[in-house]
C-alpha cells in the first residue's frame, strides 16, 4: 500500500496530506500500476504541479512533486511496486520498458487531462529514477497579456516581436518560465498576423505541440544538432524561428547571422541577468555590431512565490497561524508572479560599452543609468509591498 509517514514534514505538505493514490486498489492486480499512474497524473494536473519525481533509496521510492518552485514530499511506495509503476510511465512515454541501465527521454500525452509532459529516466545506485516534467498541454500556451508583465515591458515585447527580423532573447535560470514566455511571443505572432507567416521551431525536446508552427526536434545521435538544425531551418523559407536554447558559440553565431539576414528569431539562454547575458554573448564571439543591429529585445526573468494573504493579515502570530491557513496549506505562499528586466535600447554609452569589451558589473551599471529596473530592485519593491517575503528574496538573490 501507499505509505505516507513522511507526509507532514514541511508546512506545504499539509495541503496534500489527504492524498492517497492507492486507496481501494489491489497491489497484486495487473491494473494496479495503470491506476496509480493515472491518479498521480490527474492529481498533479489539478494541483498545477510542474515536476513529478520518483526518487529511489534502499527500500522504498519517494514520490515528490514541485509546486510553485517548491519540492514537496508526498510519501513513498515500496520498491516491490516501483518497477511496474515506472514501466507504465515509460510505456506512456514510448520508452524501452526493459532497459533500466541507460538514460532515456520521451514525451507523454494524456488528452483527457490536457497534459503534455517530458519524461526522463536515469539509472542510479539503487535502481531507476524518473522525473516527469509537466507542460499541461495548451493551458501552458499563455498570451503575453496573461504573463503579468508591466505595461512598459509588455509594450516593448510586442514591438520587438512584430519586427520583420532580429533576435528576441529570453534569459534566466532554470525554472524561470523562459519557455512559457517564448511560446507566448510565438502565440501572439501566430494569432495577430494579418497574413500567414512561416513559423518553424527547433527544440530539445518539443515541450508543447503548437498549432500553426512546423516543430522539429534535434537528435544528436544521428548528427542533427543545434547548429546543423538551424542551418537546415534556414533553407525552409522561415519568417519566424523559435530556437529552444542558445547553448554554445556555434548556435549563437547562426542565430545572429539569421537575424541580420532577415529572420525573426525567438530563443532562450541561461543567464543570471540581462548584463550577464550580454557578456556571455560577447564571450561566445558574437561581434558587438551584431548585438547593436540584431538584438531586438533582451529580457531576463525570474518567478517569485506570491505571499499568501495569511502572511499579510496575521504576520505576527507565527507558524501556528500560517499552518492553519486553508488557502496555502501552511506554506505561506500561493502561486507565483513574474519579474522581468529588459536591457535598454543599445545606443550611446551602452553601445560604446559593448564595443570596448566591458565586464558584467559595468554593463549592468550602464544599463541601470539608461533606465533598466533590475530584477533585485523589482523583487525588493515586491517584498516591501507584501507581494512576496524576505525569505523568498534571499532564495533568488545574493543580498
Amino acid at each position: 500500500m501507499w505509505k505516507s509517514s513522511k507526509i507532514i514534514e514541511t508546512p506545504r505538505t499539509a495541503e496534500y496530506a489527504g492524498l492517497d493514490f492507492s486507496s481501494g486498489l489491489d497491489p497484486t492486480h495487473d491494473s494496479y500500476a495503470v491506476s496509480i499512474v493515472d491518479r498521480i497524473l490527474k492529481s498533479a494536473v489539478a494541483a498545477n504541479v510542474t515536476d513529478i519525481h520518483f526518487e529511489l533509496n534502499r527500500d522504498q521510492t519517494l514520490l515528490l512533486w514541485r509546486v510553485d518552485g517548491t519540492l514537496i514530499d508526498l510519501g513513498s511506495v515500496p520498491n516491490g511496486r516501483t518497477t511496474s509503476i515506472l514501466n507504465r510511465i515509460k510505456a506512456l512515454a514510448r520508452l524501452v520498458t526493459y532497459r533500466s541501465d541507460i538514460p532515456q527521454e520521451g514525451r507523454l500525452i494524456v488528452p483527457e487531462y490536457q497534459l503534455e509532459a517530458r519524461v526522463g529516466t536515469l539509472p542510479t545506485l539503487h535502481g531507476e529514477r524518473a522525473v516527469i516534467r509537466l507542460a499541461s498541454g495548451r493551458k501552458n500556451l499563455r498570451s503575453l497579456q496573461e504573463l503579468g508583465l508591466p505595461d512598459s515591458t509588455l509594450n516593448q515585447t510586442r514591438r520587438a516581436i512584430h519586427s520583420a527580423s532580429g533576435v528576441i532573447l529570453i534569459c534566466g535560470p532554470a525554472g524561470a518560465g523562459k519557455t512559457t514566455t517564448a511560446y507566448a511571443c510565438l502565440r501572439e505572432l501566430s494569432s495577430e498576423s494579418l497574413a500567414p507567416r512561416s513559423l518553424v521551431t527547433l527544440e530539445d525536446p518539443i515541450e508543447i505541440e503548437f498549432p500553426g508552427a512546423a516543430q522539429s526536434q534535434i537528435n544528436p545521435a544521428v548528427g542533427y544538432d543545434w547548429a546543423s538544425g538551424l542551418k537546415a531551418l534556414l533553407r525552409q523559407d522561415p519568417e519566424v524561428m523559435l530556437l529552444g536554447e542558445i547553448r554554445d558559440a556555434a548556435t549563437a553565431a547562426v542565430v545572429f547571422d539569421a537575424a541580420v539576414t532577415g529572420q525573426l528569431v525567438i530563443t532562450t539562454m541561461h543567464a543570471r541577468s540581462a548584463a550577464d547575458a550580454v557578456r556571455r554573448l560577447l564571450d561566445m564571439q558574437i561581434p558587438p555590431h551584431h548585438l547593436l543591429s540584431g538584438l531586438n529585445l533582451l529580457m531576463c526573468q525570474r518567478l517569485l512565490r506570491a505571499a499568501c494573504g495569511c502572511q499579510r493579515i496575521e504576520p505576527q502570530r507565527g507558524d501556528e497561524a500560517v499552518t492553519a491557513c486553508p488557502t496555502c496549506g501552511g506554506s505561506g505562499y500561493t502561486g507565483r508572479f513574474l519579474l522581468a528586466e529588459v536591457l535598454p535600447e543599445v545606443e550611446m554609452e551602452l553601445a560604446r560599452a559593448l564595443m570596448s569589451d566591458t565586464n558584467t558589473k559595468q554593463l549592468e551599471s550602464i544599463a541601470k543609468s539608461a533606465g533598466m529596473i533590475s530584477l533585485l530592485q523589482q523583487a525588493t519593491e515586491a517584498c516591501a509591498e507584501g507581494r512576496t517575503t524576505s525569505t523568498e528574496l534571499t532564495r533568488h538573490f545574493t543580498l
